[in-house]
């Protein structure tokens, strides 16, 4: 109803309406009046090709009245060019509502960033926006948005994505099991035994295989340096002992399910994690900007790359844009986990989120590391990373703020 009211007194609409009427008017008058050469507008105003002026007339020719039908097809051209234009303004006007509301979604999505870091004394980080009309806007808070730094398990994404590509090439499943790619993996020097031979691909993607404890969180995660290889020492690790710890089917989110699935990739592709990945996820974004082999390559799969906030907000935008399975349908999902990121809700409400983490507790020359990332249904994409070890809550209270913005 107020839609109703707000058209009644839009002088866009009164105007379209007041010429409709009269090309309906004029009609009717054309039908009456043609047969008797009666006209209710003066030719001579209408200066048109198809009704010159009279002045225009040949002089040895005596005035004759303008044809009825030709100055009515002169006043209905300019009376639908006159239509057609208000017609075309309220297009335009309608057109802007949307932007406004892009704009508000933009507004409300800085005010998370900065009412955040503001509530967990971040000084030292960079945030990414993609809205739904494609536009990046990026904002800097103590480091440039286009500055690469660590993104620690906003790396799974990319693992996850990586492997349901090579599936899809080899003609394979998530149902794959460990058993079914041993000799490729056996060639990477990690060899499923037994007891693990029956953990399915899918089980690792969404932290439901049963592998406990995360070898990642004790002495070798600290082994952290730019040569890659550390998800097969934590592979193999998992594997040549009773890995089966935790209950198959429950979530236990597990770097070692990861460092796995890195190991899965280059048995599948005879290549390398980061040669596979880098060129099936990365390239195809646009993304020129990332490293694999940097200060924390070694952790590759599961928490290895290195991102700027605008970059991997571009990643996201190839792969989770609206209508992308990957946020829509993945192969994968548990209703809790997805491949490598968390999913809540379906369709245009859908939210594929996930942090990042990595507290080196003063062992490395460079500081400690946090990034965040949100995707909804609509197009709407956040990315952000900073500086410092921040506490579980301090990632709830984000993934809460931004929840409430896009929805």
């Amino acid at each position: 109803m107020l839609a109703v009211v707000r058209n009644v007194f839009d002088p866009s609409f009164i105007m379209s309406r007041v010429l409709r009427s009269l090309l309906i008017f004029l009609g009717i008058a054309a039908v009456f009046g043609a047969g008797a050469g009666v006209l209710f507008l003066n030719p001579p105003t209408i200066r048109t090709a198809a009704a010159p002026a009279a002045n225009d007339a040949d002089p040895a020719v005596a005035p004759q009245p303008a044809a009825p039908s030709a100055v009515f097809r002169a006043v209905l051209s300019e009376l639908r060019e006159a239509v057609e234009g208000q017609t075309s303004a309220a297009v335009a006007v309608g057109a802007s509502r949307p932007a406004t509301r892009i704009e508000a979604r933009r507004a409300a999505l800085e005010a998370v960033w900065s009412d955040w870091r503001a509530a967990h004394d971040v000084s030292d980080g960079a945030m990414a926006l993609i809205l739904p009309d494609g536009a990046l806007h990026s904002f800097e808070d103590g480091r440039r948005p286009s500055d690469v730094y660590p993104v620690a398990s906003l790396s799974k994404a990319i693992t996850g994505l990586c492997l349901d590509q090579v599936l899809t090439e080899h003609g394979l499943t998530w149902q794959t099991r460990l058993g079914d790619i041993a000799e490729g993996m056996s060639a990477r020097r990690v060899t499923p035994q037994p007891w693990s031979e029956h953990i399915t691909l899918a089980q690792l993607v969404t932290h439901t295989s049963g592998l406990s404890p995360d070898h990642t969180q004790g002495e070798l995660g600290l082994h952290l340096h730019g040569a890659l290889g550390l998800h097969r020492r934590v592979a193999w690790t998992a594997l040549q002992e009773d890995a089966i710890q935790g209950e198959p089917g429950t979530f236990y989110y597990s770097n070692t399910n990861y460092a796995v699935l890195g190991i899965a990739i280059e048995a599948l592709t005879g290549e390398d994690y980061a040669q596979a990945c880098m060129s099936r996820v990365v390239t195809p974004a646009g993304v020129d900007d990332a490293i694999i082999q940097g200060r924390v390559g070694s952790a590759s799969s599961y928490a290895g790359w290195e991102f700027s906030a605008e970059g991997y907000a571009r990643l996201l935008q190839h792969w989770f844009g609206p209508g992308s399975s990957t946020l829509t349908a993945p192969a994968v999902h548990t209703g809790q986990y997805a491949l490598g990121y968390r999913l809540d809700g379906s369709g245009s409400g859908a939210l594929a989120h996930h942090g990042g983490i990595l507290c080196t507790e003063g062992r490395f020359s460079w500081p400690d590391v946090g990034a965040y990332f949100m995707v909804s249904g609509d197009g709407t994409i956040f990315a952000a990373n900073w500086a410092g070890c921040l506490p579980d809550d301090a990632y709830v209270d984000l993934n809460a703020r931004l929840a409430a913005a896009m929805r």
